[in-house]
C-alpha cells in the first residue's frame, strides 16, 4: 500500500533523536536474500531501540524482544482495539482480535471449541491428502510458482472445510482477502472488505438457525455476556476467522519455502530427522518474523524514559523480536537445535493466536510431504522471489524448480 498517507509532524512528546523514517509498506520487490531479516538487523544496528516514524500519521516502533514481550502481554496499557496501521485503515472492528480484557476472553471462548486440539488433530488426514494432491499436480513438471499453486491454496481449502463452504468459493475468497490484506491502495482494501462483507451477510442468513458444528454456525447461535450476539458482532467474528486463517499461514509457508530452497544443509537435516520439523517450524518463524500488529496506548505513561501519550500507536513487529541477539544468540543464523525458540509471531499472552495449532499442523505437513516428494529444489534459474512488506511480510511470488528424473 502507498506510504504517503498523512506524514506527521513530530509531536512534542517525541524527542528529535528518537525519530527514524521507517517505511512499513514498501513496494513489492525482488529479493536475493531474506530481505526482512537484513532489514531488522540494519535497524537494530542504526536506529533507536524505541523510535517514532512520521509515516502513516506517526507511530512508535518497538525493536527489542523485551519491549515487544511487554507490549504483547500488557493489554491494560497496550490496547488491541485497532491493530492495523494507519489508524482506522480497517473498515470494520475485528472481533475477537480487536477486543480487550473480559470482552476478548468472552468472544474468544466462542471460537475455542473449533480450535481445540482434538478437533484440529482430526483434520490431519485431510490436510495431508490436500498437500499431497497439490504437490503431485506439479511434481513431474519440475517447477511451480509456490504461492499461487500451493501456499495460497492449502489454507483456504482447509478453512472452507472448517466453515462448511463449497470449494467453488475459493477463488473469490482468495481475491477478496488479498485485496483486504495486501492492498495497492486504500480503495483496494475497502473493495476487498466490501466483497467479503456481502458474502458474510449471505452466509449469516443461510445459517441463522443452523445446528451444525462448523465455525459459522457456532458463531450464529452463540451468546455472550448472557445475551445473543448482535448482527454486527457475529459479522465481525466471521470476518476475523476468515482473514486470520488465510494470510498469515500463506506468508509463513512462503518464507519457509524460500529459505529451504536456498539452504540444502537445512533440507538435509529435516530429511534425515523428521522429528526436527516441529522445532524447525518455530526456529524459522523466529528467524523470519512474518507478522505484526499495532497497539494503542491507553493512558499517558513513561516507559524507559520516553513519554507516551494516550492514543499513541505502537507497532509490534515479530521480525524485530526474532532478530534480537540479546534474546537469541547468533540470531541471524538458523539452528534447528536452538534451545530457546519462543518467538512472537503468534502473539503472546491472552491474545496468542487461537489458530496457532492449525497453522503449525498445516506448515508441518507441508514440510513433511514436500521434502518426501521434492527433496532437492531451488529458486528457478533467472528468477527471484518477490516480497511485499506491511502488517504481514509476505512472499508474493516464489518460482521454484527441481530436477525431474528422465
Amino acid at each position: 500500500m502507498a506510504t504517503s498517507i498523512a506524514t506527521a509532524q513530530r509531536p512534542d512528546n517525541v524527542p528529535a533523536e528518537l525519530v527514524y523514517d521507517y517505511d512499513l509498506y514498501e513496494a513489492p520487490r525482488e529479493i536475493a536474500t531474506a530481505y526482512q531479516v537484513d532489514l531488522a538487523r540494519k535497524i537494530h544496528a542504526e536506529a533507536p531501540e524505541i523510535f517514532w516514524s512520521p509515516r502513516l500519521g506517526g507511530f512508535w516502533v518497538f525493536t527489542r524482544a523485551e519491549d515487544i514481550d511487554l507490549g504483547q502481554r500488557n493489554g491494560d496499557l497496550f490496547s488491541m482495539r485497532d491493530v492495523i496501521l494507519p489508524a482506522g485503515a480497517s473498515p470494520q472492528h475485528n472481533i475477537p482480535l480487536e477486543a480487550d480484557g473480559p470482552e476478548h476472553i468472552a468472544y474468544r471462548g466462542i471460537l475455542q471449541p473449533v480450535f481445540m486440539p482434538d478437533r484440529i488433530l482430526k483434520l490431519e488426514q485431510e490436510v495431508r491428502a490436500l498437500a499431497i494432491e497439490l504437490i503431485e499436480s506439479f511434481k513431474d513438471r519440475g517447477h511451480c510458482e509456490f504461492v499461487g499453486e500451493f501456499s495460497a491454496v492449502l489454507p483456504i481449502v482447509i478453512f472452507l472445510k472448517l466453515a462448511a463452504l463449497p470449494l467453488t468459493d475459493k477463488q473469490d475468497l482468495m481475491a477478496w482477502a488479498d485485496a483486504a490484506v495486501h492492498p495497492l491502495k486504500q480503495e483496494d482494501r475497502v473493495w476487498g472488505y466490501g466483497q467479503m462483507s456481502g458474502y458474510i451477510d449471505r452466509l449469516m442468513m443461510e445459517r441463522e438457525h443452523s445446528d451444525g458444528d462448523d465455525v459459522i454456525s457456532i458463531i450464529m447461535r452463540a451468546q455472550v455476556f448472557g445475551r445473543d450476539m448482535t448482527r454486527e458482532e457475529r459479522h465481525s467474528m466471521i470476518l476475523n476467522v476468515l482473514l486470520g486463517g488465510l494470510d498469515t499461514v500463506m506468508a509463513t509457508m512462503g518464507v519457509i519455502a524460500r529459505f529451504l530452497a536456498v539452504s540444502p544443509e537445512h533440507r538435509r537435516q529435516l530429511r534425515e530427522d523428521s522429528k526436527l520439523i516441529p522445532k524447525a517450524i518455530d526456529e524459522l518463524m523466529r528467524y523470519h518474523g512474518a507478522t505484526a500488529t499495532a497497539r494503542v496506548i491507553t493512558q499517558d505513561t513513561v516507559y524507559k524514559g520516553i513519554h507516551f501519550k494516550k492514543d499513541d500507536r505502537v507497532l509490534m513487529q515479530s521480525m524485530f523480536h526474532g532478530q534480537d541477539d540479546r534474546r537469541f544468540p547468533n540470531a541471524d543464523s538458523v539452528d534447528f537445535h536452538r534451545q530457546d525458540v519462543r518467538h512472537a509471531a503468534f502473539g503472546q499472552g491472552k491474545h496468542r493466536c487461537i489458530g496457532a495449532m492449525l497453522a503449525r499442523l498445516e506448515i508441518r505437513i507441508f514440510i513433511e510431504e514436500w521434502l518426501q516428494r521434492i527433496p532437492d529444489f531451488g529458486i528457478a534459474d533467472g528468477e527471484l522471489p518477490v516480497i511485499e512488506r506491511g502488517m504481514v511480510n509476505s512472499i508474493r511470488k516464489l518460482p521454484l524448480s527441481w530436477p525431474v528424473p528422465g
